[in-house]
């Protein structure tokens, strides 16, 4: 690791440590074998956090940090991520200096998306299309899609949900979370997305095709989603 890099990881750490201890959670820097709450298994030997945030005696985040998104041993996290679910009230965290999730707003539980509040979500995006507004409806879909990839990521154990969105596309892909035909059609609807929230004009005959297609990868999420 280059002296910038390194700089920049500490800096990511700081603000990382601040928001925690800000909430009144005990943070412990780089924690010793006897500090961690479990035995890592096989990385017991190998493998020591960057943080370890208790939220509670019993709870709380192990945490990796990176200073950039790029080259990330995803398939190692996931195994991490899938050791510290084992142990209630504990979870895995891989913060990047790229990420797009702000830093200490998880919680340790992840309550499961309601049919009601599915149904509330498609209804509100219904009537956007129903009165024409198709940008807003679109990117109110976009949106949704966007919370459904990250929710599936946490549940199978894949520690990027908080990495923009492209990267996040991009690894359940690369682990077989998202199939061949649905990450073409997200990096394409992503384009979309990205024109109209940049206000770049989009045919409106390309929206409403555009529209769904989106609609329909919704409907697929959904149908993975633990309900």
């Amino acid at each position: 690791m280059d002296s910038n890099s390194g700089s920049i990881k500490g800096l990511l750490e700081q603000k990382i440590v601040e928001c925690y201890s800000s909430q009144g959670y005990e943070v412990i820097h780089h924690p010793d074998l006897h500090q961690l709450p479990f035995d890592f298994n096989s990385y017991a030997s190998e493998y020591y956090p960057d943080l370890l945030v208790k939220t509670s005696e019993h709870e709380g985040f192990i945490i990796e940090i990176r200073d950039t998104a790029a080259d990330l041993a995803i398939a190692q996290y996931r195994l991490l991520a899938q050791t510290v679910a084992a142990h209630s009230g504990w979870r895995f965290l891989l913060i990047t200096g790229e990420d797009a999730t702000p830093i200490a707003e998880e919680d340790i539980a992840d309550p499961k998306l309601t049919r009601s509040q599915i149904l509330n979500r498609k209804e509100r995006i219904a009537k956007l299309i129903s009165i024409g507004e198709h940008e807003a409806a679109f990117l109110s879909l976009w949106i949704f899609a966007e919370v459904l990839m990250r929710r599936h990521a946490r549940q199978t154990f894949l520690p990027i949900d908080r990495l923009p969105t492209i990267a996040i596309i991009e690894h359940l892909h690369a682990q077989s979370e998202m199939s061949e035909s649905q990450f073409e059609r997200a990096i394409a609807l992503n384009e979309v997305r990205n024109r109209v929230a940049h206000g770049f004009p989009v045919k409106s005959i390309n929206l409403n095709e555009a529209l769904e297609k989106l609609l329909n990868l919704v409907d697929e999420f959904i149908a993975t989603e633990k309900i």
